[in-house]
């Protein structure tokens, strides 16, 4: 799949500058027909990955209803496949949306306006969680984080006394540093808070295990580690997590969000329409397959072999002459970061090639590139030819 943009493209269109994230970008409008969609770059950018062929074949399948005997068991089965990979044995939810909607349906759930929270600015998505907090009301106190560097967990352990619970990113996708999250876990309940982890970019990359590591309620979403299309939010509770959500003093204020309304629909619809929304039912299909795959494959070898594709390509750009925005060790498996003087042209290059990577997010925008490793394109082949067009960029 190769597409030839700035100017290139076969289908005719206007240009203009747009503004992201406060780093000026070329935009390019084209007017497309959706019957005939112009070829596309490879994708290895720090999400959405691009599906493999047998999940993306069920996309073209004819819709199935989202309620009857068939569809009910298929969604069971489903969300036990989705329980074992994300070691959960509280069954997860699954909710249309994005890992964000599950973000905001943990901050209702775990918590009531007023609470103390301790939120770690990591980034771009660590002060999103930040963001959430505040508009859900709550008392946030907020740990820096240094740029490239993991949390300290020691610096929570500072701030934690009277705290209802800890929030922090696994992987922070602006910067692609991987933060400790067993030892927060401890900090926070040695102080009896809940800790509420956003695992989006790591799932399916990094080794998480809700009740092993004792997560109170970790979130995702399908389109990065978990290889499969975007749309879906999933949010997974530890025995503590769902102790706090019956603990409640008051339900949330809202109905789509509230965990026991999902819990209503599974227990008193469960034998016909197990949820209480239309499920978009080609998607949850679509993870069901990707899950499969990876669990047949082996979840611990599946995480180390993306662990050893980071490694090359962290390797590569350091060959190239580029520092790495991580610490040395703080590297993510999913996605790889490094600063670069001329982000915009090394992404223009590999465009006119056929590849897509990504820029940075704040605290790295316009000065850093980050390589996606996750989809059909996280092999060695698609990583040899990424870093053979970054150098030639950089020459």
């Amino acid at each position: 799949m190769h597409i030839a943009l700035h100017g290139k493209s076969p289908m005719p269109g206007a240009s203009a500058n747009v503004n992201f994230d406060g780093h000026e970008i070329r935009r390019t409008t084209l007017s497309l027909d959706p019957n005939r969609l112009p070829d596309m770059p490879e994708l290895m950018i720090a999400g959405p990955g691009e599906l493999h062929e047998e999940d993306l074949s069920i996309l073209g399948s004819q819709l199935m209803a989202h309620y009857g005997d068939v569809w009910t068991q298929l969604h069971a089965d489903a969300l036990a496949a989705l329980g074992r990979f994300l070691g959960a044995a509280d069954i997860p939810y699954v909710i249309p949306g994005t890992g964000t909607t599950c973000l905001d349906a943990a901050y209702f759930n775990l918590f009531e306006a007023g609470q103390k929270v301790v939120v770690c600015d990591t980034g771009y998505f660590g002060q999103r969680s930040k963001e959430l907090a505040l508009a859900h009301r709550l008392e946030v106190v907020e740990v820096p984080v240094e740029v490239g560097a993991p949390i300290d967990p020691a610096r929570i352990a500072d701030v934690i006394d009277g705290a209802h619970g800890v929030v922090t990113v696994h992987v922070e996708t602006a910067t692609g540093v991987r933060h400790p999250i067993e030892e927060i876990a401890r900090v926070a309940h040695g102080s009896g808070a809940v800790y509420m982890v956003d695992g989006i970019a790591s799932v399916g990359g990094e080794k998480v295990n809700v009740d092993e590591m004792e997560l109170d309620c970790l979130v995702t979403g399908t389109q990065k580690g978990l290889e499969s299309p975007p749309g879906l939010g999933i949010l997974a509770l530890s025995a503590g997590g769902r102790a706090r959500v019956e603990a409640r003093s008051e339900r949330p204020d809202s109905w789509y969000l509230d965990l026991k309304i999902w819990d209503k629909y599974r227990t008193e619809w469960g034998s016909w329409h197990p949820h209480p929304v239309t499920m978009p039912t080609a998607l949850v299909m679509a993870m069901y397959s990707s899950i499969r795959r990876i669990l047949d494959h082996g979840l611990d070898a599946w995480i180390e072999r993306r662990a050893a594709l980071a490694q090359k390509v962290r390797a590569g750009l350091t060959e190239l002459g580029l520092d790495l925005v991580p610490e040395e060790g703080a590297g993510a498996n999913l996605v790889v970061a490094a600063w670069a003087d001329d982000p915009a042209a090394i992404q223009a290059h590999l465009l006119d090639n056929g590849v897509m990577i990504s820029g940075g997010l704040t605290p790295t925008a316009g000065k850093a590139i980050r390589i996606g490793l996750m989809g059909r394109t996280a092999t060695e082949e698609h990583v040899d030819r990424v870093l053979k067009l970054i150098g030639e960029a950089l020459a």
